[in-house]
């Protein structure tokens, strides 16, 4: 198809996103369009009406960047009080610059206003020609004037904030590491090399992340809510995590504080093995090893080794958990549920 049809089309994509969908795919182009130190969806508990933060980091200006992201209908136009309350939002959350990107467009005095002040303004229009002339959403043809949509970026988006299956759970029991993890994808572009590298470089874990325990512990914070996987770009085929809001909401919570506990169990009983699990121990009281391996070998697609990896993890997360021990008698180890 011609640019213009594929611009239509993208921007029909667009539009049909959840709105976290359509923050996501927001973040993906402006990645690949400016030069930031760091990027990420705002926890969703103090947004205040900003979705995407980064720092903005290109030659010698450097500024804390701000983006609200909506999805409106085509004859929804943004005014200029809608314009207003982004500066103010900006001004309240100390960035100094933002962008406001919608799928439909802006008014003429929500242009003028935008123009005095530190905001601009990407329409529906301008965000599809940016996303066609990247590539991201289409793949050209060989002839390079014609394009076709790329169903791989596009079921990326739609389907990453489906739960994993029983038998994806991760195997990362190391929390700290995890967060590590988690930290990385704000600070780079979200692949396994770039992960690896911030990883060991920065940070108390530097020289020990494989490339096994990276994807590892991606997928363990994907398991709890606290990353997605984020489509690729352009001709590159390469996985890429980000966080979610859920997931900048537990790395501004201080590591060891009763927030960060709070926020952490909660991700663990989001799960949906380990929610099994717990259930089954509140309503038996006490469960052996070997009773929650047999409990996940029969109530999920678990099995053989696979049971012994992961069930190892379950039962670390569910002992993370206030109401849940672990207790030794001789060689058993039996996890016990203590309701405060």
């Amino acid at each position: 198809m011609q640019r213009a049809v594929a611009q239509d089309q993208v921007l029909d994509r667009a539009y049909s996103l959840s709105p976290t969908e359509f923050e996501v795919l927001c973040k993906v182009v402006l990645g690949e369009s400016l030069s930031f130190a760091s990027l990420s969806v705002t926890p969703q508990s103090h947004d205040g009406g900003i979705d995407i933060e980064g720092r903005l980091d290109h030659d010698w200006v450097a500024a804390d960047f701000g983006v609200q992201a909506k999805r409106n209908a085509t004859d929804n136009t943004v005014g200029s009080d809608r314009v207003h309350r982004f500066a103010g939002a900006l001004l309240d959350s100390d960035y100094q610059i933002g962008t406001f990107i919608t799928t439909s467009s802006f008014t003429g005095p929500a242009v003028e206003t935008a123009e005095r002040l530190p905001v601009k303004l990407v329409s529906g229009r301008d965000l599809s020609a940016a996303m066609v002339d990247r590539e991201l959403g289409v793949v050209s043809t060989d002839h390079g004037d014609e394009f076709e949509l790329h169903d791989g970026f596009w079921q990326t988006l739609e389907r990453s904030d489906e739960a994993i299956p029983a038998s994806e759970v991760p195997l990362s029991p190391n929390f700290e590491r995890m967060r590590a993890v988690l930290a990385a994808m704000r600070e780079t572009d979200g692949t396994a090399a770039s992960l690896r590298s911030w990883v060991n470089q920065g940070t108390l874990y530097a020289g020990e992340l494989s490339d096994r325990h990276t994807y590892i512990n991606a997928n363990s914070a994907t398991a709890l809510g606290w990353a997605r996987k984020e489509p690729p770009v352009g001709s590159r085929d390469v996985q890429r995590w980000g966080v979610t809001a859920a997931g900048a909401e537990y790395l501004d919570a201080e590591l060891g504080s009763p927030r960060e506990r709070e926020l952490r169990c909660a991700a663990i009983r989001s799960v949906e093995v380990v929610e099994l699990v717990y259930e089954q121990l509140r309503a038996e009281g006490k469960l052996s090893m070997d009773a929650i391996d047999s409990f996940l070998r029969e109530e999920t697609t678990l099995s053989g080794a696979s049971v012994d990896r992961r069930g190892s993890t379950v039962r670390s997360w569910l002992t993370e958990l206030p109401d849940v021990s672990m207790e030794r008698s001789g060689h058993e180890k039996y996890y016990v549920y203590s309701p405060a």
